[in-house]
């Protein structure tokens, strides 16, 4: 209660400060002497309204008006550069000799004809858009998700054709999902390489949203193959901000947030429970009536979260430097669940000798520290009879601390117990550090070296009350403590050569070689039992009082260490910016695979043909831009723990009891793989890049053809020959086809109004190929996926994987529909055969009855302003996958509707049988849109202002519908692993946000 209400101090404390800096900023300011002011217009001639213009040297900035007027007061006697800004305009800049009194500088902007001007970040390299071979997509902050955002990443959702990123649910806590054109792996992780300023697989959370510049995300093959063998799942390039020479610029954005939960399973309320059991005979325990209890609002709340970013950035020609700080408290919508991060960055640059040597000296912390819960209680709201108490002051449930519970039922548990007498924090402490260094050797030549130091402290908490109902901890508690360090050393050093002759060939070359070492999971954990007391949780395991037998250290950390070495080179041709032609090839070699397969090699060729600069193309005005592309590559996949590939002996089958005491019994739980390599990723894609009518419509096209082969599997073996059952091998295949259309449209821009609109669509067809491994007689025709586990469903999936269909291939039993006379559910078996459900046998009798992947996922982005007014709808969404809804098959038992609650949507049904097997029954529709984020801001006029540059407030709202058939919680699930789109029961409700921001530059 004290810690809450300090919060809520300095919250008001510093809304009070801001809304004293807005007046302040506003206000007139006094002495109005060496003024600039001046009118900007269009190639028409006609006022252009929301232009920012600034001072180079100072920041000053402001807005034109309806009539194109700018005023700037207090400039600096002498030379000033003057830039002027606008969305789909050229920057304009001038330099003006500033006198006393009134000065006059008037600007006229082109539209921007040429969308692909824009600098693009690629390996170990910048380049222009117009010159890029492969499928590049920059995301800029204009363009970034607004509003609570716990991980940048999320920043990027629906943003990017055919990268799907997904947070299932609303926890803080919990990180995004990311899927680049499709699923790709069987067992290794589909997370793209990030690339943090030039660092390799630096951790994202290390940068706060608001210090983003850029977000450059590499899709195919051809570009991603210089990062080899960590590069199959796309490369995301972040670009963070530095200093700029010229006078201290301070920023500040903040904002605070509401966080309430926008869907709720659909029980029965105590009343409709009441109801529908004393219409159907059914009889309730006494003691489990009498009370009106909602266990959704039990353990739900309204969150309240703030985030705030300062940054400082300045300097000289010869010497910059950057800092921001960033903290952000996201509390989550079920009680005693949030996170609280602080990121601190600092940054310099120092050019020297004639600024032939640019040094650039980084360091970034953030510490993360977060309150987590069982997801075991949702389906504990859910299920839990509402005509129960919370709490209970009969003397059986003291054992319990007063919670009422129901001793025998499977799967039963006070949700509210559960929240409350579980205890579990996390902090994670990541520091990197990062120096580069580029000497320019002579024209046109630099040698660039990187070294970065990144480590990683990852701490966890976790304590189960003596008050526990689970059995395990009732009477004696349990505590479990774990401390780990992760440390990732690099050295890069690589040349890059540009040389233009007859201004028509431009020759570049790059080559590098890579070194990186790292060192996971050095640490320790522990766990004890027994403890007299619940008052010191976890802080004190030589408290616990340990029973024969338990073993507090279960061979857990293993420490993985592992080696990545790397060389690496490029080529690339243009010919008058009219044809292109780049080639890469990179050599990896990683101590994480066989002795047979450490080295591999990831090469990739791509051109492109700018037809718009043909002469033949110049006559026309249709097309200001029109670019073919065409590349091939190679990338790899070893995102898998170090020594899979060797032969490991651990503890087996738990203790024996041995000379009067008990013994750690140990033998082989790995089999040794001297062939085991990398995955491998080939894909081939052309696109098509466009510009229409100077610029008003521009977008890409896009088709690729991605195949992996050698995909990581584990299989079982026969023991013997082999020392263990499973063996890691090589051997499977898959295949990613697909199309990917980008439109983004500058529809209106006269006058005090403008919209702008962008529209991407990405369709993926996934397909399993073998499934054999690249040892002999070694492999499996199919396996099943996606285990439910609900009450009398035990063995049974709901998934299979299967070559020719894709992941996520729902293998179910036919569902026919319900006899009303025999109250027996039909079910059709693949001979067509109708039966009762006791007639199935699973997964014998089971079907392909649906696909959890989308047909085609699609986002719409819309910009309106008007004067000093900016609106931004984005709006976004999947079609044609298949969920399938465990949590109603399990809510769905009404003849259980005594010992359970149970959804409206099974009482609808009517059906009194209750569901034993997973069938096509609880196959639903999870196609949606969804309104993502809704902001309106304004930007207010700072002309008169001495401190204040520019200031602008804005209100967002994220979430505020969705549209949708699905009956469940929400219809974007978790499309990651072997078993997508199943509902389980473990769901985190989504969350709608509102949030209230502001952004100052002083």
């Amino acid at each position: 209660m004290q810690k809450s209400t300090v919060r809520c101090r300095v919250i008001c404390y510093l809304s009070a400060f801001l809304i004293f800096l807005l007046g302040a900023g506003v206000s007139k300011s006094y002495g109005q002497a060496n003024s600039l002011t001046g009118k900007v217009v269009d190639q028409d001639g006609l006022p252009v309204a929301g232009a920012t213009v600034s001072l180079l040297a100072t920041g000053a900035a402001t807005s034109t008006s309806e009539q194109g007027i700018y005023v700037i007061h207090n400039v600096p006697l002498g030379s000033q550069t003057v830039v002027v800004k606008l969305i789909g305009y050229r920057d304009a800049q001038k330099t003006i000799q500033i006198v006393s009194g009134q000065n006059q500088l008037d600007f006229d902007l082109v539209l921007e004809a040429d969308q692909l001007e824009e600098v693009v970040v690629i390996g170990y390299g910048v380049t222009k858009r117009k010159q890029v071979t492969g499928s590049i997509s920059s995301v800029t902050p204009e363009d970034f998700n607004k509003g609570v955002v716990s991980s940048p990443d999320q920043l990027l959702a629906g943003k990017v054709a055919g990268l799907v990123v997904n947070r299932a649910g609303g926890d803080p806590t919990a990180g995004a999902t990311m899927q680049l054109r499709g699923p790709s792996s069987l067992t290794a992780s589909s997370a793209p390489l990030y690339v943090i300023d030039g660092i390799v697989g630096a951790n994202i959370e290390l940068v706060a949203p608001d210090d983003i510049v850029s977000m450059d995300v590499m899709k195919d093959a051809s570009s991603t193959a210089i990062y080899g063998s960590r590069a199959a799942n796309g490369v995301i390039f972040v670009t963070t901000r530095r200093g700029k020479a010229g006078a201290p610029v301070i920023n500040y954005s903040g904002y605070a947030a509401t966080e309430m939960i926008s869907n709720k399973v659909n029980v029965l309320s105590a009343a409709e429970h009441k109801a529908f059991v004393e219409e159907h005979g059914l009889t309730v325990a006494p003691n489990e009536t009498g009370y009106e209890t909602d266990w959704q609002k039990a353990i739900t709340r309204t969150g309240i979260s703030h985030n705030h970013n300062v940054s400082l950035g300045g300097g000289t020609e010869h010497t910059r430097y950057n800092a921001s700080l960033n903290y952000f408290n996201n509390q989550g919508i079920v009680k005693r669940n949030g996170i609280e991060k602080i990121v601190a960055r600092v940054g310099i640059d120092q050019n020297a000798f004639d600024d032939r040597l640019k040094l650039s000296f980084n360091i970034g912390n953030s510490i993360i520290t977060s309150q987590h819960i069982d997801y075991g209680i949702f389906n504990g709201a859910a299920r839990y009879v509402p005509t129960s108490p919370i709490m209970s002051d009969a003397p059986e449930y003291a054992q319990y601390g007063g919670y009422f519970q129901v001793v025998g039922r499977t799967g039963y548990m006070n949700p509210v117990a559960m929240l409350n007498q579980r205890d579990e924090s996390r902090s994670n402490n990541t520091l990197l550090g990062n120096f580069k260094g580029d000497l320019k050797i002579a024209d046109g030549l630099i040698w660039s070296n990187i070294l970065s130091y990144q480590r990683r402290h990852w701490d966890k908490k976790y304590y189960m009350h003596r008050t526990d109902f689970d059995s395990f901890a009732l009477g004696r508690g349990y505590a479990e403590r774990t401390s780990l360090k992760h440390i990732d050393k690099i050295l890069e050093s690589y040349l890059n050569y540009s040389h233009t002759f007859s201004n028509v060939h431009n020759l570049e070359a790059m080559a590098g070689y890579s070194y990186q070492r790292t060192k996971n999971d050095d640490g320790i954990w522990a766990s004890a039992v027994g403890f007299m007391s619940d008052d010191l949780i976890d802080n004190n395991l030589n408290l616990g009082t340990l029973p024969d037998g338990y073993n507090p250290f279960s061979g857990y950390p293993q420490i993985k260490e592992s080696l990545l070495i790397s060389v690496y080179g490029r080529v690339g041709y243009n010919y008058d910016d009219k044809y292109l032609l780049s080639a890469s090839l990179r050599r990896d070699g990683s101590s994480k695979f066989g002795k047979n397969n450490r080295w591999a090699t990831f090469p990739s060729v791509s051109a492109a043909w700018r037809l718009s600069r043909e002469g033949f193309m110049q006559d026309q005005q249709l097309f200001s831009e029109l670019k073919l592309r065409v590349g091939y590559g190679v990338s790899g996949n070893q995102n898998i723990d170090p020594y899979r590939s060797i032969i490991m002996f651990g503890p087996r089958d738990g203790q024996f009891f041995y000379n009067g005491r008990w013994i750690n019994a140990y033998g082989v739980n790995q089999n040794e793989n001297p062939n085991l390599k990398w995955e491998s990723t080939a894909m081939f894609n052309v696109g098509l890049d466009f510009e229409l009518w100077r610029g008003r419509l521009g977008g890409s096209i896009e088709y690729y053809d991605k195949e992996t082969k050698d995909l990581l599997y584990e299989y079982n073996v026969p023991s013997p020959p082999y020392q263990f059952d499973r063996l890691l091998a090589n051997g499977a295949s898959m295949n990613n086809k697909g199309v990917e259309i980008v439109l983004n449209a500058h529809i209106i821009n006269k006058g005090n109004f403008r919209y702008s609109t962008t529209l991407n669509f990405a369709r993926n067809v996934n397909k399993v190929g073998s499934l054999s491994s690249n040892i002999e007689n070694i492999g499996v025709t199919e396996r099943y996926e996606g285990g439910i586990g609900l009450e009398g469903w035990t063995g049974q999936t709901a998934s299979i994987v299967l070559p020719g269909q894709p992941i996520g291939t729902f293998y179910v039993a036919k569902y026919i529909g319900y006899d009303e006379d025999a109250k027996r559910t039909i079910y059709q078996k693949p001979s067509g055969e109708l039966v009762t459900q006791d007639q199935i046998s699973a997964p014998d009798d089971y079907q392909i009855m649906g696909y959890a992947l989308p047909k085609f996922t699609y986002a719409w982005n819309n910009t309106l302003k008007y004067k000093n007014w900016d609106l931004n709808v984005f709006l976004r969404g999947m079609y044609g996958n298949q969920i399938f809804n465990a949590t109603r098959a399990d809510l769905s038992r009404l003849q259980q509707a005594n010992v359970t609650n149970i959804v409206k949507e099974a009482v609808e049904e009517g059906i009194f049988e209750t569901p034993l097997i997973a069938s096509s029954r609880f196959l639903e529709d999870g196609s949606f849109l969804r309104l993502d984020n809704a902001t309106l801001g304004y930007k207010f006029p700072m002309t008169q202002s001495r401190y204040i540059k520019q200031a602008r407030i804005y209100l967002t709202t994220q979430n505020l519908f969705t549209i949708t058939k699905y009956t469940g919680v929400d219809p974007e699930l978790n499309l990651g692993g072997l078993s997508p789109g199943i509902d389980n029961r473990s769901y985190y409700p989504k969350t709608r946000s509102f949030i209230l921001g502001c952004n100052l530059t002083f």
